[in-house]
């Protein structure tokens, strides 16, 4: 009896934290209907961020243009666009075939957005084509946006080798 009296608050105890285990692993899982409306915000929200041109893409890998592999990226870079305005802060891994005395600012610089042109895939793919200029070099930036938030970043430079990113875009 005395037995009894001793495991019967332990194992009441363990039943309570096991149910309320059970119960918080539940609560955590989204359910399709739920996926669905956040998936349709996010595209929604992309779309207003395009048609506005104000939005971010944050980078996490990078594939230079003949390595033949890709680079994980672990600082925080990204390619930021605000009207006719780009500020990129990208690194930069490749041949550089004439740059400054000092290897200049790489793929560092806010430049000017002198052409920008969209279009819309029947995927819901957004392809973006902006031609850029710093004032060291001319850019062709090629982004391709897809409504679940994954981007790629392509850019080309006149007096450097093509570099290829991918990375998501940026939600605040």
């Amino acid at each position: 009896m005395d037995a009894k009296r001793i495991f019967q608050p332990i194992t009441l105890s363990l039943m309570t934290m096991v149910i309320l285990v059970m119960a918080g692993c539940a609560s955590n899982k989204m359910t399709s209907q739920e996926k669905a409306v956040q998936k349709a915000l996010l595209a929604q929200k992309i779309t207003e961020s395009l048609r506005q041109r104000d939005y971010q893409i944050d980078v996490s890998q990078a594939t230079p243009d003949g390595w033949g592999r890709v680079i994980q990226l672990t600082s925080l870079y990204s390619v930021k666009v605000s009207g006719d305005t780009i500020i990129s802060n990208l690194p930069f891994y490749g041949r550089a075939y004439s740059v400054p005395y000092g290897g200049g600012s790489g793929l560092n610089f806010t430049g000017l957005i002198r052409h920008y042109d969209e279009t819309v895939t029947r995927k819901g793919e957004h392809i973006l084509y902006l031609d850029v200029e710093s004032q060291e070099d001319v850019y062709r930036y090629i982004i391709s946006l897809f409504d679940n938030g994954k981007a790629s970043v392509s850019v080309t430079p006149r007096q450097r080798s093509h570099i290829f990113f991918t990375g998501y875009f940026h939600e605040e």
